[in-house]
């Protein structure tokens, strides 16, 4: 919420006065020169030092006095820095030495955001803040309070919805999910392929099997275990290894996006579950074509 056409402090006292705000964090952003004075960097303060906004701090921990801060990857990155460092920028011809207490997830600017208490800067940059930054309760309505506070304010404020970074994905994961399936109707396919091809050259145990009195129904059920062993082997190793290896692969990305380690998250049980359950049915009905097939088949035998 940006004060625009009111004062800062009226802005602050509408936005307290919304039963569904739970917090206010005063904030204001500017450039900041990086020690060699050849770039510039975002310096964003959010909260104060005693009360500061609620940061993801994946490393280390959040800031909790004057000329505390913690940064995205891609800035640590840029200024060749770690947790512990003490990092020296100018902010409006300023200087401002600030110690490096923990890393966050940064989406924003490919991770080159410094972010400490807004008391932290110096009076002239920091005062009135450019913005408030709302939390609201759990299970409030965001539209509904930006509706509140402009009606409040007369159309005087500025009030935008934070974007979740997620959301930004959302076309990606219609590529995911059309990449997945056409992949599983190409495991199908070659299941489907795999599982005639060995029926036929196992026609010999075919016959021995009906010669043993099993009917067409327990020939099926018997192709149909031996192949299901297999896929449930299969299915299990391929999750385990990809439940292993998930959560790194996508930290590795977030790490060289600038964003950071620290988002990868390995399947729940449960989704981990249905997953394997889904595959393995699939396949096993996949399997029941071609067996079926073989079961109700006329072998010749011949004797030896």
């Amino acid at each position: 919420m940006r004060p625009d056409k009111l004062p800062a402090d009226d802005a602050l006292r509408m936005a307290r006065a919304d039963p569904e705000v739970l917090a206010v964090y005063p904030g204001t952003e500017v450039p900041a020169l990086e020690p060699e004075q050849t770039r510039s960097v975002l310096a964003r303060a959010a909260g104060t030092s005693a009360e500061p906004y609620p940061f993801s701090v994946v490393e280390g921990r959040m800031y909790a006095a004057r000329g505390e801060a913690v940064a995205g990857q891609g800035l640590l990155d840029l200024l060749d820095v770690k947790i512990g460092d003490r990092v020296r920028l100018t902010v409006g011809g300023t200087p401002l030495i600030v110690h490096l207490v923990g890393r966050v997830v940064e989406p924003d600017q490919d991770g080159e955001v410094l972010s400490f208490g807004i008391d932290s800067l110096a009076a002239k940059d920091a005062v009135p803040p450019q913005f408030y930054s709302l939390v609201l309760r759990p299970g409030a309505d965001p539209a509904e309070v930006r509706a509140r506070l402009l009606i409040a304010s007369g159309e005087a404020l500025e009030v935008q919805r934070v974007v979740n970074p997620a959301e930004r994905l959302a076309i990606i994961r219609v590529v995911i999910v059309a990449l997945i399936v056409v992949l599983a109707l190409l495991g199908l396919a070659n299941l489907l392929t795999a599982s005639a091809l060995g029926l036929r050259d196992h026609a010999f145990d075919l016959a021995v099997l009906k010669a043993m009195g099993l009917t067409p129904r327990q020939v099926a059920a018997t192709l149909v275990t031996g192949t299901g062993l297999l896929i449930v082997l299969g299915v299990v190793a391929g999750a385990v290894a990809g439940a292993s290896l998930v959560g790194g692969l996508i930290d590795l990305q977030g790490h060289t996006s600038g964003v950071g380690a620290g988002i990868g998250r390995a399947p729940s049980v449960l989704t981990l579950a249905v997953a394997m359950l889904v595959a393995v049915g699939t396949a096993l009905l996949v399997t029941l074509i071609p067996a079926g097939r073989a079961a109700r088949a006329q072998v010749p035998v011949a004797a030896r």
